[in-house]
Formats: C-alpha cells, sequence, structure tokens
C-alpha cells in the first residue's frame, strides 16, 4: 500500500527551537495520534480525552474547542450521537476529529423527541440536529469513542508501523484499503490508496465493540 508523505512530516516531528545560546533544543510535542496512554482500569486517553469516562464538557476543555452535536437514527431505528469539531490542529497536524457519545437508547430518544431539521443520508440514516437547550444533558455524557482523520498529511504504512508498531491483525476490504487492528491500544486504522487515513480510537476494554462494527462492514468474502 503506497502513500505519500509530505517532507514537512519528518521535519515537524523534530521540530527544533533554538535557545538563547543557538543551540538546538529538543521541544516535546503533545497531541500527535499515536500518543494513546493506556490507563491501569482499561481506560485510554488520547488528545487529553479519556475514553469511557471523560464529558464532553472536558473534551471541549481539552480541545479548546467547541463541538456540533448530532443525532442519527440508522435504517434499523437505533440511535447514535455525534459531536463533530471540524478541522483541528493536533500537536503539528490539521485533522478532522469526530466523538461518538455514549448514552443509552431511552436518553437518546428522549433528546430525540425535540430533535431538529431532520436530513437524509446517503446510508438511509437520518441525521437530527440538536436544540440547545439539550447540550447541557449532552456535556454530561461521555466521550465513548474518537475518529481522526488527518487533512494536510498522509501518513505512509511504513510510518504508521514505527510509529504504532506491528498490528496484531490486518483485515483486507477490497482493493486497495484494510483495515490494521490494535487491540492492545483500543485502535483501528483504515488505510486506503486513495482516501485518507481514518483512525478511530475507543477504550482497549471496548475494543470487542469497535471490531464487531468494523466486522459487519466488510465485505463477506474477508469474513469467510
Amino acid at each position: 500500500m503506497k502513500h505519500a508523505i509530505f517532507t514537512a512530516v519528518p521535519v515537524l516531528l523534530s521540530t527544533l527551537v533554538l535557545s538563547a545560546c543557538g543551540e538546538p533544543t529538543p521541544r516535546h510535542i503533545d497531541n500527535l495520534p499515536w500518543q494513546i496512554e493506556i490507563l491501569p482500569d482499561g481506560n485510554s486517553r488520547v488528545f487529553g480525552i479519556e475514553l469511557g469516562k471523560s464529558t464532553t464538557l472536558e473534551a471541549k476543555r481539552a480541545l479548546d474547542h467547541k463541538a456540533d452535536f448530532s443525532l442519527f437514527k440508522s435504517a434499523d431505528g437505533k440511535l447514535s450521537l455525534e459531536a463533530y469539531y471540524g478541522t483541528l490542529t493536533l500537536g503539528v497536524f490539521e485533522a478532522k476529529l469526530i466523538a461518538e457519545v455514549e448514552a443509552t437508547q431511552e436518553q437518546l430518544k428522549k433528546i430525540g423527541e425535540h430533535a431538529e431539521n431532520p436530513r437524509a443520508q446517503p446510508s438511509g440514516a437520518w441525521k437530527f440536529d440538536m436544540r440547545d437547550e439539550d447540550y447541557l444533558t449532552i456535556q454530561n455524557w461521555p466521550v465513548r469513542s474518537l475518529t481522526y482523520i488527518p487533512m494536510a498529511v498522509q501518513f505512509d504504512a511504513a510510518l504508521l508501523e514505527k510509529r504504532f508498531g506491528t498490528p496484531a491483525e490486518r483485515k483486507p476490504i477490497d482493493a486497495g484499503r484494510e483495515y490494521w487492528l490494535y487491540p492492545d491500544k483500543g485502535l483501528v486504522i483504515m488505510l486506503a490508496d486513495k482516501e485518507k487515513e481514518i483512525l478511530q480510537y475507543v477504550a482497549p476494554s471496548d475494543f470487542a465493540r469497535l471490531q464487531d462494527k468494523i466486522s459487519r462492514e466488510l465485505p463477506r468474502s474477508v469474513l469467510d
């Protein structure tokens, strides 16, 4: 799998600042996509957000950026809630960031009773906007997962393996696309020749759910 990787990437990753005496001094950079902290309780922290525990309000403070919340209703009637942060600069990279908010179906049905502006989606789902009044409730719900899509650069397979290590499993999707699975990190990476990479983060203790989700998206020939 071939990916172009901008020459700016290694330069950025080894960014140096000059001290008063003119000697180069390494500068530590936070919020890089491979800086995943595994916690003793089975959760993980990435971009300052503890998955499965940090609330959307705490995520807003960690990212210093507010999100737009949308309620989704799938073709089979299941509800989900997403927080879209748009394009952020995390570490030295620009990326789109989307959070899945953890909530029960009953909680989502309650806020869905007065959701607004329904729009049909290509997947067959429906998307709804939240009322401002619901944000006070949503801000106390935890972030369950994060989806990270780099915008200004592409990471090739060699760099990803160097930074994240060898994946526990690789699942081909179709020509030019495959999943890399890291259950110990709570991470799935989707690599594609002609698309942006997609990194999905969950707490390692929640990895089975993410694995099941991507398995349902794989062609039957891959699963057999």
